[in-house]
């Protein structure tokens, strides 16, 4: 798990490191620079989902053992890196060891969370409640504060101490940025993780390169981590704050119908837990924000 570790470590600083060194075009136009952007947000994407689908891995052949040892290495260095930050300030180098961590720790929350997970069934209330969760959060929930927060301090030019939101977004170096770019929240690939997770327990897999036997080997790109980078995209080409859940739950649910006849696993139960589940956390939402 130690190598693990020093993996995401090393294959998430170096590319921060030398990708926000690179220098863009002078005469490069916006739709160049967002191009450029989008281009490199992808290979982040790609990089992520093979170093969470590796962890999937090693922790489920490993068992819950291993468990412990995951949540204790992420809190003490989340924690000491997160105090290092405020006397240092931020840099490349701290977001992205930061990054890292964060990355791992979703990954193995996601493998964890996906013990619940007996059928293909149980992944339509998983998806439907994660969706309506990140909705309504982002609607009147603590999303929404959180976001006004992040905004202001960003366009307030990051004078004064950053909000804590700031220290649980996934970020990384990207060519013409001399600050770490914000890509998308932790919870957002806690959910990827988990999807994939759920799978691979039922012997299967939302793999894009699954189809071609050489590339599916050794490239690990989940339909779940396309959806969230179609989010990220949207999200910066409006500039409107996009709930990644909702489009993570809809493509991922949509693969489930479409490659492996959902409806044909579906229980009553399951369906039933897809009205309650939702509905709960909505209501949940609404009186508390009230």
């Amino acid at each position: 798990m130690k190598n693990l570790v020093l993996l995401y470590v090393l294959l998430w600083i170096v590319p921060t490191l030398i990708f926000a060194w690179l220098p863009i075009p002078e005469n490069a136009g916006s739709v160049q620079r967002s191009l450029i952007s989008f281009f490199f947000i992808a290979l982040y994407i790609l990089l992520a989902a093979n170093l969470a689908y590796r962890t999937i891995v090693v922790i489920i052949n490993s068992g819950t053992g291993i468990l412990y040892h995951c949540a204790a290495a992420v809190v003490v260095i989340f924690g000491v890196l997160y105090v290092f930050s405020g006397i240092w300030g931020k840099s490349q180098i701290l977001s992205a060891f930061l990054t890292a961590i964060l990355l791992f720790g979703a990954a193995a929350a996601g493998a964890v969370l996906s013990t619940a997970v007996k059928r293909i069934g149980e992944l339509l209330p998983l998806c439907l409640t994660a969706a309506t969760a990140d909705l309504m959060s982002v609607l009147r929930g603590p999303t929404r504060v959180m976001a006004d927060d992040i905004v202001a301090y960003y366009e307030g030019g990051m004078e004064g101490t950053p909000p804590f939101i700031d220290y649980v977004i996934i970020k990384a170096g990207i060519p013409g940025f001399s600050i770490p770019v914000p890509l998308f929240g932790v919870t957002d690939w806690i959910l990827v993780a988990l999807l994939s997770a759920s799978l691979f327990r039922l012997n299967t897999s939302e793999n894009i390169f699954s189809g071609g036997a050489a590339m599916g080997k050794h490239v690990f790109l989940p339909v779940s981590a396309c959806s969230l980078y179609a989010a990220i995209v949207i999200a910066q080409i409006t500039g409107v704050f996009i709930p990644a859940m909702l489009f993570i739950s809809f493509f991922f649910l949509l693969f489930l119908f479409s490659h492996f006849k959902l409806y044909r696993e579906l229980r009553k139960s399951d369906l039933f837990y897809s009205i309650v589940f939702p509905g709960s956390v909505a209501l949940l939402v609404l009186l508390f924000a009230g």
